[in-house]
């Protein structure tokens, strides 16, 4: 048996087009990703979103609205103006860094920086570092728990802006 070469291009194009429609019009087909943190229950009984599973792509807008911290806080806190941070990725915090040397900023400061403000258990055995502007900014907005304090007082530097 034979197959019509135009015929099995059309077969084809019909198959592959005709499956892109059918699963988008069903929901599944998606091309771009959606910036929605995981949940974690926050111990108290209710679901809160999970500062580790911020991810480079966010910007600092996107962290903002998710985790209800004030973009001006995220601004001071990296030594950002208003205007830039609110197009600012996550990724982009380690351009932030004034010498090459460690330590440095870098994703997790962002992560252990919203989980201080909100008061989120997160794992202090690892070295993060943060400003003394982002420790300012927690200490007096935030609600950072006893060991949070003690962790930032050993994990701070300094960054020029």
């Amino acid at each position: 048996m034979r197959i019509n070469i135009k015929f099995l291009i059309i077969l084809i194009l019909a198959i592959v087009f005709g499956g892109i429609s059918i699963s988008n019009s069903a929901g599944i087909w998606k091309t771009q990703s959606e910036k929605i943190p995981k949940k974690i229950n926050s111990g108290e009984g209710q679901e809160i979103y999970d500062p580790m599973s911020i991810k480079g792509s966010y910007t600092f807008s996107d962290v903002s609205k998710y985790f209800e911290i004030p973009i001006e806080d995220l601004a001071k806190a990296f030594g950002l103006n208003i205007s830039k941070a609110k197009s600012f990725k996550c990724k982009d915090v380690k351009t932030l860094n004034t010498a090459s040397s460690a330590p440095a900023l870098d994703i997790d400061s962002v992560r252990y920086f919203v989980a201080f403000y909100k008061g989120i258990k997160v794992d202090l055995n690892v070295d993060v570092y943060l400003t003394s502007l982002a420790k300012d900014i927690i200490i007096n907005k935030g609600k950072p728990l006893a060991e949070q304090v003690e962790y930032l007082n050993k994990h701070l530097i300094e960054i020029e802006r």
